[in-house]
Parts: structure tokens; sequence; C-alpha cells
């Protein structure tokens, strides 16, 4: 973060002015959120304690030291040039140079105090911090000392409390607005302040398993209406499509390739809403969210994705799946024993199993029935046939159609976009 904000070339020593990325976004992304108990005079002041940290590549014996020199070790076979970096053997990895920083005291949020929202025990609450004069290795306790302090802030234990819940229940938490002394605070507001208190009263302070075992607990996450809330990412849909079906790639090796730069995943992410792995622009990370990733045109990727995916060899189209390749014929006849591969009703229990796991049948009988008229119906056969499920071949292309079929129904539809 530090490379990718900046802070690596940071300095604020003499009339150096100390870049301001990282203590924003550390703010606005990472702790506070945005607008939420910090200005703009708290990010300039709050830059400088991080002036001087930045990378080096050093000895692999000092891979943890932040005070280590450049290595001066060459790789075998050099014979000039003995500094220049792509020469050097060594590991890079994080270092404070400490003529860059800025040793003057630092003071952050002054005479601010927690809004009255917060309640017992935050209300009122001075959280001014002051960081003494510091210089040489000592220099680098300013950065460690603001992060500690801003852990501890009832902001930052909203903020990620509140992320904490969209993750694992729905998307309508929101942050900085809930007032938690009101007597009609919604559920979403009272579970965010349980979260805040377990966060609080931990044994250290700020134990996220506390604060996820709050979570856990809760009614809005064990009860009926909390499940069926959460949309799939892109990754996550094209990684439970390939897990399920044990897909293969077109060249014949056991698992699809999940490398988004070679011809594995990579077209599809992009296609689904530009979900490039290790390639965000931004650096709050990929929303988890369902409206970033759900429109008309998304959701025709997705059914792109599994149309592909599931032709059988030979047919057109099959590159729109990048290498990924399903078989769900060899898949069934090797997990169902062969007196089940003609009844419908066993190869569609089958596939909402591994499809739907631990979903109650109850709440699939919808699919179910739709699988088994899929299976039945041979509207697709070539040509088309009334030949029922249970009378077709089972090495016949008609057999491999209909259950291709049947399973591409049950990939594009609602349920399995849900986390």
């Amino acid at each position: 973060m530090i490379i990718y904000l900046d802070t690596v070339n940071s300095k604020g020593n003499g009339s150096n002015i100390a870049n301001e990325n990282y203590a924003r976004e550390l703010l606005e992304l990472f702790t506070y959120g945005v607008d939420n108990g910090y200005d703009q005079n708290d990010i300039t002041v709050m830059s400088r304690t991080w002036t001087g940290w930045s990378v080096n590549i050093v000895d692999y014996t000092n891979e943890f030291n932040p005070f280590a020199l450049r290595t001066t070790n060459v790789y075998p076979g050099v014979t000039n040039n003995f500094t220049t970096v792509s020469n050097l053997a060594g590991v890079w990895t994080f270092n404070y140079k400490q003529a860059n920083h800025n040793t003057s005291i630092k003071t952050v949020f002054p005479n601010k105090t927690v809004p009255a929202r917060f309640g017992a025990p935050y209300a009122g609450r001075n959280y001014q911090l002051t960081l003494p004069s510091r210089s040489g290795t000592n220099g680098i306790a300013d950065g460690y000392d603001v992060i500690a302090h801003l852990a501890n802030q009832p902001f930052t234990q909203e903020y990620l409390s509140v992320k904490l819940c969209r993750l694992f229940i729905h998307d309508d938490f929101v942050h900085g607005v809930y007032d938690y002394t009101d007597p009609n605070l919604s559920p979403e507001g009272q579970l965010v302040r349980q979260c805040m208190l377990a966060w609080e009263n931990g044994n250290p302070k700020g134990q996220i398993r506390d604060v996820l075992r709050v979570i856990f607990n809760s009614d809005l996450f064990r009860s009926n209406a909390g499940s069926l809330q959460k949309v799939k990412t892109p990754l996550e849909y094209l990684i439970s499509a390939i897990r399920a079906l044990r897909a293969a790639d077109t060249n014949g090796t056991f698992t699809a390739s999940l490398d988004s730069a070679s011809g594995g995943i990579g077209t599809p992410l992009n296609r689904m809403g530009t979900m490039l792995l290790f390639d965000r622009a931004e650096p709050n990370g990929y929303p988890e969210a369902g409206p970033a990733w759900i429109s008309a045109g998304t959701l025709a990727e997705r059914v792109r994705f599994i149309q592909a995916y599931l032709l059988a060899s030979g047919q057109s189209g099959r590159g729109d799946a990048g290498n990924s390749a399903a078989n769900p014929v060899a898949l069934l006849k090797l997990k169902l024993p062969s007196a089940s591969w003609n009844n419908a009703g066993a190869v569609a229990d089958y596939f909402l199993d591994i499809l739907f796991p631990g979903e109650g049948k109850a709440n699939l009988d919808v699919y179910r029935t739709a699988a088994i008229n899929f299976l039945n119906d041979g509207s697709a056969d070539s040509p088309v046939s009334a030949t029922p499920f249970s009378g077709l071949v089972n090495t016949s292309v008609n057999y491999d159609t209909r259950v291709r079929g049947m399973v591409s129904a049950l990939m594009t539809s609602p349920r399995f976009q849900e986390q």
C-alpha cells in the first residue's frame, strides 16, 4: 500500500511536503470512512508521520529489519555496475529511511470529541493525539502510534463493523448516520452497536473474532430473512461454477486455469464487470455489494459464460468460457449408480446438491420440478422427440444435450447468482 499510494517517495525533512495519499486513503477507506471525524488538517499532519516509510533491497538475513542498509551482494557473474539495482542479490522489503522523516511535534485531531450520536461509552470522548518530536530510528514509531490510535476509535469500530455486516448479512448497512441513542434504532443499527461494543470491550481491545461472533449469533444473520441477500461477485460466480462441475481445462488438465492473465477466466471476468484480479485501479478493493455487479449487461455475460462452459466438445462458441470446459454427464456417471442414470429425479437431485450445497430441499422444489421437466422435454433433441428421459440411450447426443441444458438452466437461475 505504501508503494501504491506513493509513501515510498514521501519526504518530510527540511522544506519537503509529505505526500498525503496514504493518510487520506487510510482514513477514508480503511478506518474512519468518508468525512467521518476528520478534516483536511488531520490528513496533512498525519501524512508527516509516515515520511521515511519506504522499501529497499536488503540482504536476505535482514528481511525483517526495517533499518537495514541496502545490500551490496550481487548475482554470480556480475563484473561491473555493482550498484545497479537489477544486479543486486537480495529481497525487497519495508525499509525506514530516517533521513526523510519529519521530526516535528505532530497533533492530529486537535481538540476533537466523539459526537453525541455514538452514545456511551464514546460520546464526548476527546480523541486528540499528540506525537513528540522523534529523530533517528525512533521516528518510525510515529506511524505505528497513529495506526494504533485509529484502531481504538469508535469511527473505525463503526466503519469496519458495517463492512463486516455488509459482507456477511446484506448490503443495506450504512456508516456515519446511525444515532445509537435512538430508542427506535433499526435492527441493523443495533447490530452495528453490538459489534462496536465487542470491539471496545475485548481483551485486548479490537478482537475481530469477538466482532464476528456477535454477527454470526445475531438474528439478522441466523434468521430466514438473512439468507439470499448477497450476490456473488464475478470471481465467486466463475469459481463456484468451475468447482461445482469439476471443470477441466480444454487441454485436458484436471483443473481449469484461474489465472486472469491467461486464457482461463480473465476474459469472462472482464466481461462480467471488469473484475481483473490484482489489477484494481482504486485502492479500496473490489466491491462486495450487488449493485456494482448486477445489470442487464453483466447478467447476460454470466449467461454467456455458462452456455459456453456447458457446450459439448466440437461445438462453436466454447471460447466464451475461456479455457474452462464442463462435462456434466461424465460427472453424474462417476457419482451415481448406473441404475440412476436415466432417472430424471435422481439426476436432478444430484445437480441440485452440488450446485446449491447446504440448501434445504423444500427451498429447491421449484428448481427440482423445472429440472425434471427439462430432462423429459425433447424439444431440443435432434430431431425433436417425445421420448422421456428414462427412454434415452445414456450415450446418445440427445441424452448429453438434455443434461447439459438442464444444468445450464440451473446455473443461470437467480439462486445460483447468490452467495
